[in-house]
């Protein structure tokens, strides 16, 4: 196998971090949606289900595959990393079904967080596939593509804890944008390709800035 498919050392325990999406997304969902088991509200109906299988599917992938490349099962890396453009496209079509229950609520402000997320996870997804032959870069946009699942987790933590989301989001955002700043650095300091975490942190700030605009004016 070519070096190049081998995890960075700095990355190795990559797998261990990423399993703190579990806990932070039964926190942040607990009120909405896993204290509500098995009595759901009739705003949860099957496609709500869904859309939160194919997200729990998706961090199983994300969790999973560098365990998988630190284990040197570069087979499995493979076709799980395959079997994603079907399930990153089921997951994507949810967003809309999302989106669109959304629109019906008439909570149009929301609109901005299943949006933003889904334009992000799709930037940054596109680029890692267009970039999988080039393991550096592929690996970055998908930790990247990862901190977008702080934005659902944490930012309902956050707003569970002040009730307000120009206070809970606010917050949130700087978690995710100090994350990104806080690689770009590590790998600029080890001389390593930082630039994918670079339009990572564009996307997220253009991603902020509409979130001002919506919930200001």
């Amino acid at each position: 196998m070519k070096k190049t498919t081998q995890m960075e050392i700095n990355y190795r325990n990559l797998g261990y971090i990423f399993l703190l999406i579990i806990p932070l997304t039964v926190i942040g969902f607990y009120p909405s949606y896993f204290g509500l088991f098995p009595e759901f509200n009739e705003h949860i109906d099957t496609l709500v289900h869904l859309h939160f299988f194919l997200s729990a599917l998706w961090i199983a992938i994300l969790i999973t595959q560098p365990f998988l490349i630190v284990n040197k099962k570069y087979k499995w890396h493979k076709i799980i990393g395959k079997s994603t453009y079907v399930i990153f496209l089921l997951w994507i079509l949810s967003f809309l079904v999302m989106i669109y229950k959304v629109i019906e609520k008439e909570d149009y402000d929301y609109l901005v967080f299943p949006i933003g997320n889904m334009l992000i996870l799709i930037v940054l997804y596109f680029l890692a596939i267009k970039h999988r032959k080039k393991t550096a870069k592929h690996m970055r946009y998908m930790i990247a593509s990862a901190v977008v699942l702080i934005d659902p987790t944490i930012g309902r933590w956050t707003f569970n804890i002040f009730g307000n989301d120009l206070i809970a989001m606010p917050i949130t955002y700087a978690i995710m944008n100090l994350i990104l700043i806080g690689l770009i650095w590590m790998d600029k300091r080890n001389g390593k390709d930082y630039k994918p975490y670079v339009v990572a942190l564009i996307c997220f700030l253009l991603y902020n800035i509409a979130f001002f605009i919506v919930y200001l004016t």
